[in-house]
């Protein structure tokens, strides 16, 4: 059997191959690029093929997307360590503080031989190009949010009671009118025509009542007149309206390529394609996972446990993994528990135990994550009869 560690890196990619009794075969790098993977494929083609060939890569981003995809299409199997495991296995070695590039191939190599190898196919390259779409689609939803806070901190100083009489929320029609009009002074002189263009453009649901209550306060507003700040919110409200549309375009990507799975936790209640589509492309594959005990922890939502001696304690979640995975799952658990009817009574009987609703909601993650573990390993849709 032959152990391949491949240390990657942005530009050059460093390689060991060695068999299970140690022997050296080859070590040498080679640059991502073509002529670099030509190389790659042709040492790898020199080795006896009717042995079993195991590569082991370590999870690097985007760095090696490239390499798995050239592996996988040309028959190879890889596995991905999570760099967490590699360090500590790099520190069990030695008690040198010696990291070079190859260092860390030679030591990848020598993980494959300790660890159960699960091989990675990518038999749909969707998976990667989920987790970017999810990735850039959560940034652009949390950079409108912040466009949203500069805009309420705007209107703050130059028009105070303008949200509030939106219900707090600043939605199309409202952002519609900042944008238009700009200022207080601009807003309390609209005429019925314009309005009856608002209420047009917006089918009704902006109404005369609220048009002449909005006038009066722009008319006796306390904000402060100033063009830098009514400048900066119209910034923004234009940043918002872009980001809405890149969204759009992300989501409709994410459409197409979800299509084409045959992903089995869009059947539990409460998970929405998108929330589905973002727990697909940061787990890639379930199979990877042995059991649910190890997705669990891949997300973040094992607990600390102490023991020394006679005394044994368990502190906080270990939320180490996959952040973005983690805020997914943790935000389904209130829909789960308004839709899930066995997960409904598990919350309130934890409540009226005096449990926190913080650490409820961790129990409940790892529930959801069962069950998603569950049906994606088996291939089975969500069943409200078979749920414990």
């Amino acid at each position: 059997m032959y152990l391949v560690g491949i240390d990657i890196a942005k530009y050059n990619h460093q390689c060991f191959i060695a068999t299970t009794h140690g022997e050296v075969i080859n070590e040498f790098s080679f640059d991502n690029n073509s002529d670099g993977f030509k190389l790659l494929l042709k040492h790898l083609s020199a080795l006896d093929q009717s042995l079993e060939i195991k590569i082991g890569l370590e999870a690097t981003g985007h760095y090696g997307n490239t390499l798995k995809q050239l592996l996988s299409a040309n028959g190879y199997t890889f596995i991905e360590f999570n760099p967490y495991l590699a360090k500590q296995f790099f520190k069990s070695t030695t008690i040198r503080k010696t990291k070079t590039d190859k260092v860390d191939a030679r030591l990848l190599s020598s993980m494959l031989a300790s660890v159960d190898y699960k091989t990675l196919h990518t038999k749909y390259y969707h998976t990667n190009e989920l987790k970017s779409l999810t990735r850039t689609r959560n940034s652009l939803i949390e950079t409108r949010s912040n466009s949203l806070v500069q805009i309420t901190n705007a209107l703050d100083i130059v028009f105070p009671e303008f949200k509030a009489h939106f219900s707090n929320r600043l939605g199309l029609t409202a952002l519609y009118i900042l944008k238009k009009y700009k200022t207080p002074e601009k807003i309390s002189k609209l005429t019925k025509n314009q309005f009856q263009t608002i209420s047009n453009k917006f089918m009704g649901k902006f109404t005369y009542p609220k048009f002449l209550k909005l006038k009066d306060l722009a008319k006796n507003t306390i904000g402060i007149k100033s063009n830098s700040i009514t400048t900066v919110m119209i910034i923004h409200i234009d940043l918002f309206h872009s980001i809405n549309t890149n969204i759009e375009i992300l989501e409709n990507e994410i459409k197409k390529i979800m299509s084409l799975t045959n992903c089995k936790m869009i059947t539990i209640p409460g998970i929405s394609l998108m929330s589905a589509a973002t727990i697909l492309g940061e787990v890639n594959d379930f199979n990877n996972f042995s059991n649910p005990a190890k997705l669990i922890a891949f997300s973040g939502f094992d607990i600390a446990i102490y023991q020394s001696g006679e005394s044994l304690s368990y502190g906080k979640l270990v939320k180490r993994g996959s952040s973005l995975l983690r805020k997914t799952i943790w935000n389904l658990v209130l829909g789960s528990i308004r839709l899930i009817p066995e997960i409904t009574e598990y919350y309130h009987k934890k409540r009226a135990e005096g449990k926190h609703r913080n650490v409820i909601f961790s129990a409940i993650s790892r529930k959801l994550l069962r069950i998603i573990y569950h049906l994606e390993t088996n291939n089975v849709s969500y069943d409200k009869n078979k749920i414990r």
